[in-house]
């Protein structure tokens, strides 16, 4: 019997293999040929190689948004292909997976979630709140008495929740991941500067200079296509340059995750304040966060070692533990 953790989100998908650890981190992301009934020409990696640089017969097509699957076709392919790619491919003995899902998810998502793992051949489905496996990923010691606080910044959606074994206290699922932060650098820089970059110049920007610090003297030529004439462009643009884009996500989700601790009771603030904020998903690669979240919060700021793979290593340990999966999984209609 094949295990897996799976984390299908709408930036990038990661599997974890029982026996074999991290098996696979590409982008959730197909290339489509219009012309041919949508037949797939990429997956993954290579599909996203092709994002606006295509003709018009090939398009890219994210098949998870804002943690919500919404090309069910696309995503049975996208899965079955990645599921291949790292051997899973006979169903003999079965294969059992658990996926990372957004906090609070209703029914009828779940379902869309089920249809697409069984399509593409795994044989039992499990579901777990994204937060939860983010905290067993970051090995915290989670009990039935002792909470913590996560937040998790994955491509489409954001995760707070206060929590412990016992369940999710309180949390919420905002569909606003770190995939806004290249949109609003995209606006941004098109106003200010008068040149238009692509989604992939973006992310290439925040990858590179993203910082939420106030003197971050990073700087990166950055190559577009200038507003007005429509001609190639280059420009030079610093950390401090962008910081007002960068900074517009995390202030937001800062202030949801307020509203969220002053909620709660005595006890449970109590009882985080001691052991501080666990931060991850790709949205923690942002030089100076920790210093950021913490003069927000008061409180010491854990930031996870492999921040963008929290949630399918934190499925790796729970698919590998029946009792603890019974606890902690979201039940389905």
């Amino acid at each position: 019997m094949e295990k897996l953790a799976i984390d299908f989100d709408s930036l990038t998908t990661n599997i974890f293999k029982v026996g074999s650890g991290m098996v696979l981190s590409e982008p959730t992301v197909v290339a489509v040929n219009t012309t041919d009934k949508n037949q797939i020409k990429a997956y993954g990696q290579e599909a996203k190689k092709l994002i606006g640089k295509t003709a018009e017969k090939t398009k890219t097509v994210f098949p998870v948004f804002e943690g919500e699957i919404v090309n069910e076709e696309s995503a049975i392919k996208l899965l079955n292909y990645f599921l291949k790619k790292v051997g899973v491919t006979s169903r003999l003995f079965g294969v059992h997976a658990v996926f990372g899902v957004p906090c609070g998810i209703t029914g009828d998502l779940l379902l869309k979630y089920e249809n697409v793992a069984k399509s593409a051949g795994i044989n039992k489905v499990y579901f777990v709140e994204a937060p939860i496996l983010s905290a067993l990923g970051q090995r915290v010691p989670l009990n039935d008495f002792s909470p913590c606080f996560v937040i998790d910044m994955a491509g489409g959606t954001t995760n707070v929740a206060v929590l412990s074994l016992d369940g999710i206290i309180a949390g919420f699922s905002v569909n606003v991941g770190v995939n806004k932060i290249c949109t609003d650098l995209i606006d941004y820089i098109a106003e200010v500067y008068g040149v238009q970059i692509g989604l992939l110049t973006a992310e290439r920007i925040k990858n590179e200079i993203g910082s939420l610090s106030d003197d971050d003297g990073l700087s990166t030529l950055v190559h577009g296509r200038d507003a007005k004439t429509g001609t190639p462009r280059a420009i030079s643009i610093k950390a401090v340059d962008i910081l007002t884009p960068i900074k517009k996500y995390y202030d937001k989700i800062i202030g949801l995750a307020k509203e969220l601790l002053v909620k709660l009771p005595p006890e449970v603030s109590a009882e985080i304040r001691k052991s501080g904020l666990y931060l991850s998903g790709a949205g923690v690669k942002v030089y100076d966060i920790e210093r950021y979240f913490s003069n927000e919060f008061s409180m010491k700021i854990n930031v996870a070692e492999n921040a963008d793979m929290s949630v399918a290593l934190g499925g790796g340990i729970a698919i590998g533990n029946t009792q603890l999966l019974k606890k902690i999984s979201v039940k389905t209609k």
